[in-house]
């Protein structure tokens, strides 16, 4: 009787906490889908690589060359490094993605720890929005780490790089407009959610066919 008490007890523990486990992994694939549309152009994809190659410790030529074997984008690159850092080899993860498996199916397989990927992927979006205020400021300085690090962004695209919504584009686009507004008055290039959403507030509906644009050439993003 006490045993059969003891797993009705462990059973309820379990249900309880799939909720839990549910959301955290909502919010880490809403986060590392903002990495991967924020990546959709190559002012931006050029940002997130080099964000994922400090935040990985992979060079950006080798996470380019990853992609392009396995078609992930980054978002999901970003993801199986994770897996990677938590005890899986790339290659292992690389074969049962070409066996017909998705990053997330092998992640819920290996028990990932959604919190804490959901806490990496904030930071690495932290990152990205700080590499392109630095490209604003100086995109000479840009254009020559990408020499050094024989990284080409036009090179670095994959089918899966269209595996977000038009809204995560649009919204991709926002963010990428009030960073390029703010690059000179902003000390603090972490920018937080409150800003984003206060930006969101002021702003008419942005462009919604294509993702942020480079402003190298223009005052002003413009659709693809």
């Amino acid at each position: 009787m006490n045993r059969l008490v003891c797993c009705s007890s462990l059973l309820l523990v379990l249900l309880a906490a799939l909720p839990a486990v549910s959301d955290d992994q909502q919010k880490a694939q809403k986060l590392l889908n903002k990495i991967t549309a924020m990546a959709t152009d190559p002012s931006g994809r050029r940002a997130v690589s080099l964000a994922a190659s400090d935040t990985l410790s992979v060079s950006r030529p080798e996470l380019a060359r990853r992609r392009h074997a396995m078609d992930l984008n980054y978002g999901e690159i970003f993801l199986a490094y994770q897996l990677v850092k938590s005890g899986a080899k790339i290659d292992d993860v690389s074969a049962q993605i070409k066996g017909g498996k998705s990053i997330w199916q092998i992640a819920n397989e290996q028990h990932a720890n959604w919190k804490q990927l959901a806490i990496d992927a904030k930071k690495l979006n932290s990152r990205v929005d700080a590499n392109l205020l630095r490209h604003f400021a100086n995109n000479k300085a840009d254009s020559e780490r990408d020499l050094a690090d024989g990284y080409n962004p036009f090179l670095d695209g994959v089918r899966a790089d269209n595996n977000v919504s038009q809204q995560e584009i649009a919204d991709a686009q926002e963010r990428y407009i009030f960073l390029h507004d703010h690059a000179g008055v902003l000390s603090d290039a972490n920018l937080d959610l409150v800003r984003e959403k206060a930006a969101r507030t002021v702003r008419p509906d942005p462009v919604r066919s294509g993702g942020p644009q480079d402003t190298s050439a223009n005052t002003r993003p413009g659709p693809h």
